[in-house]
């Protein structure tokens, strides 16, 4: 596991059913063989039914995933620590590979192929917490939002993604690509690019 920090954010940004959205970033700051740059992190997901057992989202997006990169472990742990109204349902595990595939294709395909372990390596996103993609914005618009106003549930305001968030002055200072780097990795440099 990789020890992952919270960072403040200006706006405090809401989950459907009420999670505030946090970043997730390293904070082992010991030298590094490796640099790993991801997009944006990513979300704990649930799969959403009523109270029949009926379908309503097969993943909704519901938590700032717990660490970077994260896996998909202890999922179940994740989403019960959200409350979900009785009336409106109930939140349960979603297909296994829909948390964590970052984090498992980080492991399988590209660090245990070159002989690194996640203590081997400095893990960032361009973006260090989770955005709405088109998917998710329709399930909350279409199938969240009714019910949201049926029920009186808290209303979802987690950023979608943009583009230009990805070319952000602020944030590459955040990194310090440019100078730190080379502090923070060893004598050996591999850099890997994710996307």
């Amino acid at each position: 596991m990789v020890k992952s920090t919270k960072i403040e954010l200006k706006n405090e940004f809401i989950f459907p059913f009420g999670q505030t959205l946090h970043p997730v970033a390293q904070t082992d700051r010991s030298p590094k063989k490796a640099f790993i740059l991801g997009v944006y992190a990513s979300a704990v997901h649930a799969r959403w039914i009523d109270n029949e057992g009926k379908h309503l989202v097969a993943a909704l997006a519901v938590a700032s995933e717990p660490e970077i990169f994260w896996t998909g472990e202890y999922a179940q742990q994740q989403i019960d620590k959200i409350k979900v109204p009785e009336q409106a349902g109930k939140l349960v595990l979603p297909n296994k590979n829909l948390n964590g595939p970052s984090g498992g294709a980080l492991d399988k395909l590209y660090l245990h192929p070159l002989g690194l372990k996640r203590s081997d390596v400095w893990l960032c996103d361009i973006i260090p917490e989770t955005r709405l993609n088109s998917n998710q914005l329709k399930a909350i618009n279409e199938v969240y939002n009714p019910i949201r106003y049926k029920h009186n549930l808290q209303e979802v305001t987690i950023p979608k993604f943009r583009q230009a968030e990805l070319n952000s002055e602020t944030r590459r200072r955040e990194i310090k690509l440019d100078e730190d780097l080379t502090q923070i990795l060893n004598h050996e440099k591999i850099e890997i690019w994710l996307t």
